[in-house]
């Protein structure tokens, strides 16, 4: 891959003014991660040929347009922040698409692409003790993309409450947090239905700014959704997994008030999510760590054991942080992920391994007075976690 530099971008937490405008939060973005964005679109851009060489030129040109136009008409306030992006990058629009939109639009079937999905593989779960109630996820993702991820503050504003994102440099958010206690996760599903549509992480941002999980799950529903996936929604009272794509908006199991968990992987849980589905794209480890997650979740599991189960090594590499490389062209491992206990507000976001990453850094945060405060931090191996890994 003709890339010259990767620079680390060294997990940040990039925090907006809560007196700015969407546009001046993007510029700000985009001129503190200048070189990270312009990197990381050069990335995607070439990853995006190798899984589907139909896209280039024109081709990808009008593809870009009418997703950022589906995505300008649906969430203004969004479309905004990305062309503060780009003003502040000197990215284009086209090239925050991709950065954005990348597994989405790689799906999109046009004639002769001769492509096929990239293994990536995050794990969604939710756990009601009883006394805590913890989501979270790991995020799995082309290993390139590792150096690039970040965390993103976003003030209240207008309606929305405060959020907390786990991130790309350039992105405006990849699954998340709200000060008042709700999640929203996500991960990817491989489907057949794929078309231009709404730019996914501005379908993450605008579920969160909604009031309740019900409002939430509403817009997922409503949503002009370009390819698959299955997202979490969560709060205190219980979490539930949707599988939305264009042709399928279905419920794949939730856990209540009561004790209980729900969990997903990569692979569709539902009839119509299954018909709409691309077998021969499935990722290789979906199954693996669906059953590794299905032996080891309990009702009794609350956070810090949450945590551990997100970084459990079992099955390595084919493991829930996972490690596997299907080829030296597509290295995708865990790249980073979150936990939050909703009931209290604690949260704690982290990129790369805690047993066998040297460059592992992890985020704590609180909520104090209706907003998010850092609470700690550490860098290198987690302690009690070096682990030496076959």
């Amino acid at each position: 891959m003709g890339v010259a530099s990767r620079t680390d971008q060294g997990f940040p937490h990039l925090r907006y003014e809560r007196a700015k405008p969407p546009r001046d939060w993007g510029r700000m973005h985009g001129e503190s991660f200048r070189a990270g964005i312009r990197e990381l679109v050069a990335i995607r851009r070439e990853l995006m040929r190798e899984a589907n060489p139909a896209l280039h030129g024109e081709t990808l040109s009008d593809l870009a347009e009418r997703q950022w136009e589906i995505t300008r008409s649906w969430s203004p306030r969004i479309a905004e922040e990305i062309e503060g992006i780009a003003q502040g990058s000197g990215a284009s629009i086209e090239d925050l698409v991709v950065l954005n939109n990348y597994t989405d639009f790689r799906d999109i079937h046009v004639p002769q692409s001769g492509g096929r999905g990239e293994e990536k593989g995050c794990s969604t779960l939710f756990v009601n003790t009883g006394l805590e109630s913890v989501g979270g996820q790991t995020w799995d993702m082309h290993g390139t993309a590792k150096l690039y991820v970040a965390v993103l503050e976003v003030p209240s504003h207008d309606e929305a409450p405060e959020m907390l994102l786990f991130s790309l440099v350039g992105c405006v958010g990849l699954m998340g947090y709200t000060a008042d206690g709700r999640m929203l996760g996500v991960n990817n599903l491989n489907t057949r239905d794929a078309r231009p549509g709404l730019l996914w992480p501005a379908l993450v941002r605008e579920a969160l700014a909604r009031p309740d999980r019900g409002s939430m799950e509403r817009l997922l529903k409503e949503a002009p959704v370009t390819s698959g996936h299955n997202y979490l929604v969560a709060d205190a009272t219980g979490g539930t997994h949707w599988e939305i794509s264009p042709s399928v908006r279905e419920a794949a199991g939730k856990a209540g008030s009561e004790p209980g968990f729900a969990f997903h992987t990569n692979h569709c849980l539902t009839e119509p999510g299954r018909a709409a589905e691309t077998p021969t794209s499935l990722n290789s480890t979906t199954h693996v760590r669906y059953r590794l997650l299905e032996q080891k979740l309990n009702a009794g599991l609350g956070y810090e054991d949450v945590y551990r189960l997100l970084t459990d090594h079992e099955g390595y590499p084919k493991s829930i942080c996972s490690h596997f490389q299907s080829s030296a062209k597509d290295p995708s491992f865990t790249c980073g992920g979150a936990i939050a206990e909703l009931r209290t507000g604690q949260f704690r976001f982290w990129r790369g391994c805690p047993a066998a990453d040297d460059s592992y850094v992890e985020r704590e945060f609180r909520i104090e007075d209706g907003k998010f405060v850092k609470s700690g931090e550490i860098l290198g191996r987690r302690p009690n976690r070096a682990v030496e890994l076959p």
